[in-house]
């Protein structure tokens, strides 16, 4: 055989091979075959589906007539997932009333008796005849049904390709492709609700958050929860944290009516939930925004690991019957919070402290706007800020859902070009919100801030909020400024962490545990656990006592217990906080009224609070 013949023989090889595939709407090359017509003996009208009987009659003739087993089902699609998985049917059922529900059924729910199948069935307002050959017909019927239309199922919200997909269908600008719907074999417990317009929602909800710094943050945040997928970043929250009857509650239930509500509980869920709870509590709301009410609910010693599993968007491995591992449920999410005390205090309670990545992804933020009205700082007219909280309860009790619908909706026909447009005016509010010289962990904060600020204004831009341009930015940085204020600086967190401890020893215990620095030996007195010594001088200048503090080296490293020390000490010297000694962080001194000789940190008190200088550029 010559080299032209292979050649040749090698193309009709491959020619052959090309006419027995083909490129399925999702990407995966898979065998066309050519599938037998079957025997179909069902039809279906306005008053039910049918199958059709044959017997024989006396004479030998087949009378051939129609059974009626239930009422209204069409079969309008066979569904399955990218792996050419997860096979269902896409089934609508209409009800007495007539109207018509949707449900993308599991074909798994067909094997054995078909119970859950029915039952879910028989809740959309199925109503099959009460016979047992009405059973069999009805699974034979839909495991028979050959429907020309295809869908793409899958088992979450959220993004799936460029369509965002909810628990009522999806919303995608490609009308040519084939439908994304959600497929699960449980009905899913969530509030993706709509009720009321979107013109309703802006002037009954949006239009009164103007000039409150903290429900615009709220607001952004619910816009930028299906952002996180378009600009690759991790989950997060919001921590409001703040006194009873403030309004944080307020804020959770009006960034909730962008995206759903309804019921006795709205779109607002508990912290009050098991590890398993909130798992899929998070799966229900990926590329969303979860609200979680009153982290004092949550047991202190699950605070720290809840937090996480939020941010982290990946629930526990567990395995299946068999012992094979099972799929991990996964989610990304922003998260709104409220709480009397913040997530630090709560993880404190449980006998744990905070750690600086937990600090990133729960942002902490004082709910109190500063303006003598809790969390509000215009009540549009209203008499007292308990009369506008509760309009604005009532508002969202009423109008929900259609914000986000139509933010995504808008975001769906230039996916690229808003991916660009985030891109630039997070990189805008960066230049605005960071100081020089901040920690890399005051930057990913400022990061979140940029994004949800970014979020706001592109809404903004869509027509959505009815709020002027930068009204969302110059809310959010307000925000971040009284973060970043109430954290005491731009450094590392935990030598913020360090400066609060070491403030906090000395406003409890700087007249008991810190023995008085005296001349004479005589003046020794006996100090039960001693953390050092305090000397006193009178001021030159206003005759006031000024007090020295220095720290014996033991107890300053329980002080900082879980930091790592030696790391946080040299981060104090350097912001002032102990006083440098030829270069040192401590010095050997003689203390009389100590007994002799001790190696001690001397503390500048007006170093520890911070102040204003430390946060602004």
């Amino acid at each position: 055989m010559t080299a032209e013949d292979i050649e040749k023989a090698v193309s009709s090889a491959v020619n052959t091979a090309k006419s027995k595939i083909k490129v399925g709407a999702g990407g995966s090359v898979k065998a066309q075959r050519k599938t037998a017509k079957r025997n179909f003996p069902f039809q279906v009208d306005k008053d039910g589906v049918y199958r059709k009987i044959e017997s024989e009659q006396e004479d030998g003739t087949m009378r051939t007539y129609w059974r009626r087993f239930g009422s209204e089902l069409h079969v309008l699609a066979l569904t399955r997932n990218d792996e050419g998985e997860d096979w269902g049917r896409l089934l609508e059922v209409t009800d007495r009333d007539g109207m018509r529900h949707k449900w993308a059924m599991p074909s798994a729910l067909l094997a054995g008796s078909g119970d859950p199948l029915r039952a879910e069935l028989l809740r959309l307002g199925f109503e099959l005849e009460p016979d047992r050959s009405a059973r069999s017909s009805l699974l034979e019927y839909l495991i028979k049904a050959e429907p020309e239309k295809r869908a793409r199922c899958v088992c979450r919200v959220g993004w799936h390709g460029k369509s965002y997909v909810l628990p009522g269908g999806a919303i995608s600008a490609d009308c040519d492709s084939e439908e994304v719907i959600l497929q699960t074999s449980e009905k899913l417990d969530h509030a993706f609700n709509i009720s009321g317009s979107l013109e309703d929602w802006r002037e009954a909800i949006a239009a009164r958050a103007l000039g409150n710094s903290r429900l615009v943050l709220s607001l952004s945040a619910a816009f930028g929860a299906p952002l996180l997928a378009l600009t690759g970043d991790e989950g997060g929250g919001f921590h409001f944290r703040g006194a009873s009857s403030s309004g944080k509650s307020t804020a959770l239930t009006v960034a909730a009516s962008v995206w759903g509500g309804g019921g006795t509980r709205g779109f607002v869920r508990q912290w009050r939930a098991t590890d398993n709870g909130l798992e899929s509590i998070a799966g229900v709301s990926c590329d969303g925004l979860l609200c979680l009410d009153e982290l004092s609910q949550l047991d202190a010693k699950a605070a720290g690991a809840a937090a996480y599993l939020l941010a982290n968007g990946k629930g526990k491995a567990r395995a299946g019957l068999n012992g094979q591992a099972r799929k991990a449920q996964e989610w990304r999410i922003l998260f709104l919070s409220n709480g009397e005390i913040g997530l630090a205090d709560k993880i404190k309670e449980g006998g744990g402290r905070i750690a600086a990545g937990m600090e990133v992804r729960v942002i902490d933020l004082r709910a109190d706007a500063g303006a003598g009205m809790g969390l509000f700082e215009d009540t549009h007219d209203e008499q007292d800020p308990a009369f506008f909280s509760r309009a604005l309860k009532a508002a969202a009790d009423n109008t929900y859902g259609t914000a986000g619908r139509a933010f995504v909706a808008e975001l769906v026909n230039d996916l690229p070009k808003y991916r660009e447009r985030i891109t630039q005016l997070r990189k805008t509010f960066m230049d605005w919100l960071l100081p020089v010289g901040s920690d890399g962990q005051v930057y990913r904060v400022a990061d979140r801030f940029a994004l949800v600020a970014a979020a706001g204004e592109l809404a903004s831009d869509m027509g959505i909020t009815g709020w002027p341009a930068w009204a969302a930015g110059e809310a959010v940085q307000r925000c971040f400024k009284d973060w970043l204020i109430e954290r005491g600086g731009i450094g590392a967190s935990e030598v913020a962490e360090a400066k609060r401890r070491i403030a906090e020893t000395l406003e409890l215990h700087g007249s008991s545990r810190f023995q008085r620095w005296a001349k004479s030996s005589s003046d020794r007195i006996v100090i039960t656990n001693r953390v050092g010594f305090v000397k006193t001088e009178e001021s030159v200048i206003d005759d006031e006592v000024e007090s020295t503090y220095f720290f014996m080296p033991q107890p300053l490293k329980e002080v900082l217990t879980g930091l790592d020390f030696r790391a946080v000490i040299t981060e104090l010297v350097d912001a002032g906080v102990i006083v440098a000694q030829n270069g040192k962080p401590n010095k050997m001194y003689h203390v009389s009224s100590g007994g002799g000789k001790h190696r001690l940190y001397q503390i500048d008190r007006d170093k520890l609070d911070g102040g204003p200088e430390s946060v602004t550029s």
